[in-house]
C-alpha cells in the first residue's frame, strides 16, 4: 500500500518508499522501489534534510540505525491497528460507493496513527536515512517484518489456501484495472501521498473481496505462501509491473 514490485523481491530490495505501517502489505503489495526517492516539489511543503524534525526538541535520530530501528519498530507495533483501520474503511467505501475522495476524507476524519507525521518526517526523508542502513541484518528484518513477514509467518487460513497461482493473477489483474482507473481521477481529495495511497488500499480492498470472496489477509497469505511459484510466473510479474506504475501514477510522483 510499490510502486508495486513482486512479494519475493520485497524482501531483497530494501528500500522503502512508502511505509504505511503495514497497510500495503494488506493487500498484497509492497511499497517498493527507487521510483519514489525523488522529492516532492517544494510547494509541498516537504523537509529536505532527513536528520530534522521541526517542533521536536527530542527527535529522532536519523543519521544512526538505532534511530532508523526505532521507527521501524513502532511502525511494526502500530501495525495491526493500522491494518484494522484499513479493513474498516474497504468495508464501508465498499458498502457505501466511496469515491477516492470520499475515502480519503473518511481515512482523514478516523486519525491514523503514522509514526512519521507523528515526528514531522516526510516518507522521502525517511527512505533517504533507511537507504543508508538497508544492508544491516537488524534492518532488513525490521523491514521484513513490516512489510507483512514477521519471523512466525503469516497464519494460512482456508481461502487462502484454495487460492492457486492463477487465481492470484486474476486477481491482481482486477487489482491493477481499479488502481489504474482511481490513478486517472481528477479528484484524489488529497495531495498527501500516504492519504492517497491508504484511501486507494482501501477502495481496491474492498471491491476486490466483493468480487473474489476473499479477504486482503486471505490473499497476502496466499502471495506469502506460494512467493516462490509467484516469482517466476511472468505474468504475475508483469502485473506488478503495472501495478507499480499506477500507483506511482497515483501519487504523483
Amino acid at each position: 500500500m510499490g510502486f508495486v514490485d513482486e512479494i519475493t523481491s520485497k524482501l531483497d530490495n530494501k528500500k522503502i518508499a512508502l511505509l504505511l505501517g503495514g497497510a500495503a502489505a494488506v493487500v498484497g503489495i509492497a511499497v517498493l522501489s527507487s521510483n519514489l526517492n525523488k522529492e516532492r516539489p517544494a510547494k509541498e511543503g516537504k523537509s529536505s534534510s532527513p536528520t530534522k524534525s521541526a517542533g521536536k526538541p527530542n527527535a529522532t535520530d536519523l543519521d544512526s540505525k538505532e534511530g532508523v530501528l526505532s521507527i521501524l519498530q513502532e511502525m511494526a507495533s502500530s501495525q495491526s491497528a493500522s491494518r484494522q483501520h484499513l479493513k474498516n474503511l474497504a468495508k464501508e467505501a465498499q458498502a457505501k460507493s466511496f469515491s477516492l475522495a470520499q475515502a480519503c476524507s473518511r481515512y482523514i476524519q478516523m486519525g491514523v496513527s503514522d509514526p512519521l507525521a507523528n515526528r514531522k518526517l516526510s516518507m522521502v526523508d525517511f527512505n533517504k536515512a533507511l537507504s543508508k542502513h538497508e544492508d544491516d541484518p537488524a534492518v532488513q528484518q525490521a523491514i521484513a517484518t513490516l512489510m507483512g513477514a514477521p519471523p512466525t509467518g503469516v497464519a494460512a487460513t482456508e481461502a487462502s489456501q484454495a487460492l492457486t497461482v492463477q487465481k492470484l493473477v486474476e486477481i491482481h489483474n482486477f487489482m491493477l484495472a481499479e488502481f489504474e482507473k482511481l490513478a486517472a481521477c481528477s479528484d484524489k481529495g488529497s495531495r498527501d501521498a500516504k492519504t492517497v495511497t491508504f484511501a486507494a488500499q482501501a477502495v481496491v480492498a474492498g471491491k476486490t473481496e466483493a468480487k473474489f470472496k476473499v479477504s486482503a489477509e486471505d490473499i497476502e497469505a496466499a502471495v506469502l505462501a506460494q512467493q516462490g511459484a509467484l516469482s517466476c510466473n511472468e505474468a504475475f510479474s508483469g502485473t506488478n509491473l503495472k501495478l507499480q506504475q499506477a500507483m506511482t501514477k497515483l501519487v504523483g510522483l
